[in-house]
């Protein structure tokens, strides 16, 4: 889960590189690693403990290396003997010092080692990589070039065929959705095909990935999908080219009188299909329209401009969040100034333990400025924002640079956001009542005036409402109720809203 800025694009300029290093492919992605995370995590890294950590990850498919690490130097050894050492630089936050330093060990090791030679030099990156991020926190990580290329498919699109694919039980690949107006769809894919084979390439007990990376390609390019349809059975050769696809994010589904949109990520398609997704509603169904469900739970969040631009969809001025941060671009206040936001209709956030990021960011500054009831359970509790470092492997770091703040001042970090109706006290709709709301308003109130909690004070809060990963179909039932009850939803809104923040 993430909520991120744009992404980095690797340095034009060639990166300085030390005569010691052995390999310039790792080489290079530490020291670019390292700067960066000097230059912009949250907290001022200890470079020390993240360089012996570094190295014991990239060192441990060879039990015979040994990293010794005293005040003033680093030494490694192998079955006793020393193979390269190094003086320490003086200054734990040196991040370049470190970084050359670490890959000068690096290199040695490799030249004494026959295992670390052997070994896949993509393998060696992402143990060193993954080793240095768990020592900064739960946030930030490293991802390889394969699943890099994946989370920015998912950020930004690429060529596809605009399909959902899963993997059954019995080890089938159907297809559970398809995209309108995507090339599967013009060429006949119907949800509920069990793909075969793709290029005449056979699919049959092979891994999903497999299947997602088969389909992917340049733009235009052209693909054929063989499918198997239950209905007909038999066996179709469907020919297509591959388009621009984002991935959908947005599906409007009508209740009645009262839209319900489910939001299920924040990529840069999200706030165009959104608005599409309202004026649809409008259209559909008319003057009638009561009002909105917005169905975030177990939405893990994504773009931290798409969360913004999410929440001024219906915020007409005013802050919307804040960040803050030892860089000082991540310190700022995010504030909307769209006169074209959707008026005073009502709206339903739904949320649960799965909710996270950008989803919470949205939540918090709907139910703080009053422009929605937020009802499910306490969020999972991500209340800072990553930025994305594109290294010169193709892989990516992911680094915590701020903190989130709702307009009211509080940080849901590690807490979660309260919803104004938790729905795991409220046994059926029918009985919804002014009780369900006033009974969460004290607990409300203590939520948003905590400044900096207790690990204590967070785990006793989150009893209050426990996080919880399902998604029942009462929960929309819940909120149509108090969606048609207009005195309820006025008196939910207010029992959550801060008229400071409220305040342009």
């Amino acid at each position: 889960m993430s909520c991120a800025t744009s992404p980095d694009t690797p340095s034009s300029q060639a990166d300085a590189r030390s005569p010691a290093a052995g390999d310039a492919g790792i080489e290079r992605v530490v020291l670019q690693a390292y700067r960066a995370i000097g230059d912009r995590h949250l907290y001022e890294p200890n470079f020390r403990n993240l360089s012996v950590e570094a190295y014991r990850g990239f060192a441990s498919g060879d039990s015979a290396l040994v990293l010794e690490a005293s005040d003033s130097s680093l030494t490694v050894k192998r079955d006793g003997k020393e193979i390269v050492s190094r003086p320490a630089p003086a200054d734990t936050a040196d991040g370049r010092a470190w970084g050359s330093i670490l890959t000068e060990l690096m290199a040695g090791s490799i030249d004494a080692s026959p295992a670390l030679q052997q070994a896949d030099r993509q393998a060696l990156i992402r143990q060193a990589m993954t080793a240095t991020t768990k020592q900064l926190d739960r946030n930030s990580r490293y991802a390889d070039p394969d699943e890099a290329k994946d989370n920015r498919f998912q950020r930004d699109g690429g060529g596809g065929v605009g399909i959902t694919v899963e993997r059954t039980d019995e080890k089938k690949i159907l297809i559970r959705a398809v995209q309108e107006g995507s090339p599967a769809a013009k060429a006949g894919i119907q949800i509920g095909d069990q793909i075969l084979a793709i290029d005449g390439d056979s699919m049959i007990d092979r891994p999903l990935s497999d299947v997602v990376a088969k389909l992917r390609g340049s733009v235009g390019a052209p693909v054929t999908m063989t499918v198997f349809r239950a209905s007909t059975g038999g066996e179709l050769a469907l020919p297509m080219k591959r388009g621009r696809i984002v991935p959908t994010t947005v599906v409007y589904e009508r209740r009645g009188d009262v839209a319900l949109i489910h939001l299920t990520g924040f990529n840069t398609a999200t706030t165009d299909n959104l608005r599409a997704a309202l004026d649809k509603a409008k259209a559909d169904i008319g003057k009638d329209l009561t009002g909105i469900i917005i169905d975030m739970r177990s939405n893990r969040g994504g773009l931290l401009d798409q969360a913004q631009s999410v929440s001024e969809v219906f915020i007409a001025d005013g802050t919307i969040f804040s960040t803050n941060g030892r860089h000082p671009d991540s310190r700022r206040t995010y504030r909307s100034s769209n006169g074209r936001a959707s008026g005073q209709i009502p709206i339903v956030v739904l949320m649960n333990g799965g909710s996270a990021s950008a989803a919470e960011i949205v939540a918090a500054a709907l139910q703080d400025r009053g422009r929605a009831v937020v009802v499910g359970t306490t969020s999972y509790g991500k209340g800072t924002v990553q930025t994305v470092v594109r290294l010169a492997n193709e892989g990516e770091l992911i680094l915590t640079w701020s903190r989130l703040q709702a307009p009211s001042g509080y940080t849901w970090n590690e807490l979660g956001v309260l919803p104004n109706i938790c729905t795991s006290k409220v046994g059926d709709a029918s009985k919804l009542g002014t009780a369900s709301v006033d009974s969460n308003q004290g607990q409300l109130m203590r939520w948003h005036a905590l400044r900096n909690p207790t690990p204590q004070e967070v785990a006793d809060l989150r009893k209050i409402c426990p996080p919880g990963e399902a998604a029942p179909e009462a929960d929309v039932d819940l909120a149509v109720r108090l969606l048609h009850d207009r005195a309820l939803y006025a008196h939910a809104v207010q029992s959550a809203t801060y008229q400071a923040a409220a305040r342009p």
